[in-house]
């Protein structure tokens, strides 16, 4: 097999795990009635607490008054809190209640589980190598995305 149909059979590969773990996420959002693009904003929230409403629309890819939106159904449920910036009162910089924390914890620990289940089936070895890949590639991926190229 050549290294361009060997590619092409990894990305097939990655979209059916990518699949999969929307499977796993997607639990969490129909237990809690949630939208792909709430879930994502908390996602990213959790990692990126105190940002603007104008950031948050921005890496949703809506426009700001869409994530205002967004943003206010998920403070009426108590996942979310509005702060003013101390730079600037007009600007709200939004992070995740404690409820907001644990619910995507839960959902990251129930998607880590199925991720989990299947490795079950590589060995030892296996698990190195792929360990040693996804090493490789993310940390060349940082090097993408410091050309701009990610």
């Amino acid at each position: 097999m050549g290294r361009d149909d060997a590619i092409a059979e990894i990305l097939e590969l990655q979209h059916r795990l990518v699949r999969r773990s929307m499977r796993d996420h997607s639990r969490t959002l129909v237990a809690e009635a949630l939208t792909p693009i709430q879930f994502h904003l908390l996602v990213f929230l959790h990692g990126a607490p105190g940002v603007p409403t104008a950031e948050a629309a921005e890496v949703l890819g809506v426009r700001p008054n869409i994530a205002t939106g967004v943003v206010q159904r998920l403070v009426d449920r108590g996942w979310i809190e509005r702060t003013a910036s101390p730079d600037d009162a007009r600007v709200r910089l939004l992070s995740l209640t404690a409820a907001g924390v644990a619910l995507v914890d839960e959902a990251t620990r129930e998607a880590e589980r199925g991720f989990v289940a299947h490795l079950a089936a590589l060995s030892d070895a296996q698990i190195g190598q792929l360990r040693e890949i996804l090493a490789t590639i993310v940390a060349d991926g940082g090097a993408l995305a410091d050309r701009g190229d990610a």
